[in-house]
């Protein structure tokens, strides 16, 4: 599906949810990285009875355990005040594979972290979320391939089963080593194991549960059909003794019984030296490869709490300047808002003022010119603009009727010569004053 039509289904799926451009990104955001997520809308049932209609990604995310990577099968339901809640996380198991029930995933395939936990918008993303899932499946797979052997072997053949029936390894081929990874979704009748493959439990000999992993063994392992790798204990609580020894194909035909011992040879062959170098280096190994899945969840915390830290970064720059902006403009208006109060009292005192002087000011002495010559010219002026308004009021009058055309022909010649000389008057103070002509004049 292309990136235009993820965005028109997901404008569909997200009809319902409050948050939709921020999912919608988020969601976008994951199809770039991890390319096997698809999206697609499928009802939850809750604890509460009640139904809903939820956005899911589905499909499955890379794991890397033991050097090689596993294709985890997970699916995401994205709740519709998402990111402000955090999804529900399930382990979907394929046909030919199970569940491994843990501290991080319950039976049902739900999976509960610390990062879900603590789920808080702005600080925890779908990114987030996904690699921290890969570092936590990559230290504890969730799921483990279904053994067509452990079906047909009979349970008799089986003394010295694993510690609780289970081991988080994959099984190791005949000639040592790990096999490679296949991707989950293998046919049904596939016999080679894409994921951890557990051997099932017996009713025979099971040692102290510990918190050592089991030594690297120098034997190899078993090539009968269906016979699991024999292990030895030193009878010594804490402690896994023996690595897995092989069995004979000639003499494997008679079950050993879980009360016999190993001829003295064998118990001989190998001693407390080696044992204890054995645990010592499995012990190395265990730490060293749990401080670098320590470090690569905390470096992933770490570059999550890194781009946030940017963003807040970038916002806080933004606030200063806007925050600096605003404080340049309160000084301008404050500035504008003395001003107009200094000219507002000015404009009052000079109303008082006028307003005392109302009833002693004369007209014509209103205006006082500094020279003879302007005085001429606001004369002029004045006549002129007289002259222009009682031309105005004799037109009014012929209009109406109360002066005939003669009269009106009569008294318009006379005051079209008075303001003929006027204007002519006018032109030629200003120019003795210095003054400009009058456009118009």
């Amino acid at each position: 599906m292309a990136t235009g039509n993820y965005e028109q289904y997901l404008k569909t799926c997200l009809a319902k949810y409050k948050n939709k451009d921020v999912t919608k990104r988020e969601v976008l955001q994951v199809f770039t990285s991890y390319g096997d997520l698809k999206p697609n809308l499928q009802p939850h049932i809750f604890n509460d009875g009640s139904r809903k209609d939820l956005l899911t990604l589905e499909g499955t995310i890379p794991v890397q355990y033991r050097g090689s990577t596993y294709n985890i099968p997970v699916c995401m339901y994205l709740m519709e005040t998402h990111p402000y809640n955090p999804p529900l996380c399930y382990v979907r198991p394929t046909a030919t594979m199970e569940i491994k029930t843990g501290k991080h995933v319950d039976s049902s395939g739900r999976v509960y972290l610390p990062y879900l936990h603590e789920w808080k918008h702005g600080k925890s993303d779908l990114i987030g979320l996904i690699e921290v899932m890969r570092i936590v499946f990559g230290e504890e797979p969730p799921v483990f391939a279904k053994s067509a052997a452990s079906h047909s072997q009979p349970a008799a053949h089986q003394p010295y089963p694993m510690a609780g029936g289970q081991t988080p390894y994959p099984v190791g081929p005949p000639g040592g080593g790990y096999p490679s990874m296949p991707m989950p979704s293998m046919p049904g009748g596939a016999t080679s194991t894409p994921y951890p493959s557990y051997p099932p439990s017996t009713g025979g000999y099971q040692p102290p549960s510990t918190g050592y992993p089991a030594g690297p063994s120098s034997y190899p392992a078993s090539t009968s059909a269906g016979y699991p790798g024999q292990q030895q204990f030193s009878g010594q609580p804490g402690y896994q003794s023996y690595p897995p020894q092989p069995y004979q194909a000639a003499t494997s035909a008679t079950p050993v019984a879980s009360s016999e011992r190993p001829p003295l040879e064998s118990r001989a062959s190998i001693s407390e030296d080696t044992i204890r170098a054995s645990l010592l280096s499995a012990v190395n190994d265990k730490l060293r490869r749990r401080m670098r899945e320590t470090f690569q969840q905390a470096q992933a915390e770490m570059d999550a709490l890194k781009r946030t830290e940017d963003d807040l970064k970038k916002g806080q720059r933004q606030l200063d300047e806007m925050i600096q902006k605003l404080d340049t403009e309160c000084v301008e208006v404050d500035k504008n808002v003395q001003l107009l109060k200094q000219k507002d009292e000015e404009i009052k005192e000079v109303i008082t003022k006028m307003e005392s002087q109302s009833d002693s000011v004369d007209i014509d002495e209103a205006v006082v010119t500094t020279a003879p010559l302007y005085k001429q010219l606001v004369n002029l002026f004045a006549e002129e603009n007289a002259i222009e308004d009682t031309i105005y009021y004799l037109g009014e009058a012929l209009r109406k009727g109360v002066i005939d055309l003669e009269v009106f022909l009569k008294h318009v010649r006379e005051l079209s010569r008075k303001q003929y000389m006027c204007r002519a008057l006018i032109q030629k103070a200003r120019k003795t004053a210095g003054l400009g002509e009058v456009v118009g004049h």
